[in-house]
């Protein structure tokens, strides 16, 4: 009865747990949800902390990636430029040489055309001035000839007037009618009329010489205008020719100026491309200097290394006579061999390998000299073993000659 009370105490201790136990899982519950909730709260703002920083140091980035890349690109630029600045300099310098040189060129056109020009103008004034000098001539000697002919026929009216009238005898002759007066008194009869001497026909004879000179005068004027004016004509003519001569000079000097400025771009541009072709010479004479440099180089170190293998080869043949030297010291006769066969008849294998290793020696060493001449020939490097002394060799002999007796 006692086991059944603790049983049903013990029925109402279990139930008390489970609600506990309920009670508790849901605190539980509600703690790790209240736990998730503030986890998840942190891990946002712990994200969000995150993210800001990120985007700092991202903004960071940039503006140190950007600052970067700007300075690079500023020292690019800056280099193009100054590379530009001095392709334009030294163009600008070429242009204005070419400008300096178009320029005295003209100058010296300039000069000449000036030259010819007042050459030309003092030549046409010399003839206009002989031309006058010979118009003054001809006018003086006409005006002194027209002088000459009115003295003259001054002279010969006076003197003809001068003289006295001569007698004649008395004419029946009809009233005639003088022509050098008018009206009625100019009918004298014969009767009445004085024995006198009329001038009229001197008078005729000199008006109509002086009307002859006149003529020739005249007609000697008129040949010195048509002269004056063949003179004239001609100097129309040469001005004519001169302005005609200066605009084909203009378009002549226009011809040369285009001329000298097409020469003158030929030669830029043959300059241009002589620089070019100098920069490409001296870039292949900088390579193959540097190619012959290298080359040289090997060759003497393949030349230090057959020297080098010479001198070994030279050795080993120093060596060579030494040993066989050496050898052939050591080797006795055939004498002594009979006697020692004789006297020694246990020791006759020790000589025996002792033969053979000199056999060897002999064949080898030959065999090695050839080989070391080949390679000397060739001037390949070699790795020779060092050679082993004399008296090393020596001594080693006497003993393997020792254990073999």
């Amino acid at each position: 009865m006692p086991k059944k009370a603790k049983k049903g105490g013990g029925g109402k201790g279990v139930g008390k747990t489970e609600e506990e136990r309920l009670l508790y899982l849901q605190q539980r519950a509600q703690a790790e949800e209240e736990l998730a909730q503030k986890k998840e709260e942190i891990l946002t703002l712990f994200l969000k902390d995150k993210l800001q920083k990120e985007e700092k140091n991202t903004a960071v980035n940039l503006l140190k990636l950007n600052e970067g890349w700007r300075s690079i690109l500023r020292q690019t630029r800056a280099a193009e430029l100054r590379k530009d600045i001095a392709v334009l300099g030294q163009t600008f310098e070429r242009h204005l040489d070419g400008l300096d040189s178009v320029i005295k060129n003209l100058e010296h056109d300039l000069q000449e055309a000036e030259l010819q020009s007042a050459r030309v103008r003092r030549i046409h004034l010399q003839h206009l001035e002989r031309l006058w000098a010979q118009q003054d001539k001809r006018l003086t000697f006409v005006q002194q000839q027209w002088e000459d002919s009115l003295q003259l026929l001054s002279s010969t009216f006076h003197s003809e007037r001068s003289a006295p009238l001569p007698t004649a005898p008395p004419t029946h002759s009809p009233p005639t009618h003088c022509p050098l007066s008018t009206g009625p008194l100019s009918t004298v009869p014969p009767t009445h009329s004085p024995p006198t001497h009329s001038p009229l026909p001197t008078s005729m004879a000199s008006y109509a010489s002086d009307h002859d000179n006149r003529v020739n005068r005249t007609g000697s004027i008129s040949t010195c205008s048509v002269q004056c004016k063949g003179v004239s004509d001609d100097c129309l003519l040469s001005l004519v020719r001169l302005n005609s001569c200066k605009t084909e000079k203009q378009s002549v000097e226009d011809d040369l100026i285009a001329a000298k400025k097409q020469v003158n771009l030929k030669t830029h541009k043959l300059r241009d491309q002589l620089t070019q072709a100098q920069t490409a010479a001296r870039k292949q004479l900088t390579d193959l200097t540097v190619q012959s440099d290298n080359a040289v180089k090997k060759l003497q170190a393949v030349i230090a290394k057959g020297e080098r293998v010479l001198r070994a080869a030279e050795m080993c043949r120093k060596l060579e006579s030494e040993q066989m030297n050496v050898l052939s010291g050591l080797i006795p006769t055939e004498d002594c061999r009979q006697e020692a066969a004789e006297t020694e008849g246990p020791a006759q294998v020790g000589c025996d390998s002792e033969l053979q290793f000199l056999i060897k020696s002999l064949i080898l060493v030959p065999i090695f000299h050839q080989q070391m001449t080949s390679r000397s020939e060739r001037f390949e490097p070699t790795v020779l073993s060092p050679a082993p002394d004399r008296k090393q060799r020596t001594g080693s002999l006497l003993e393997t000659r020792n254990l073999n007796s």
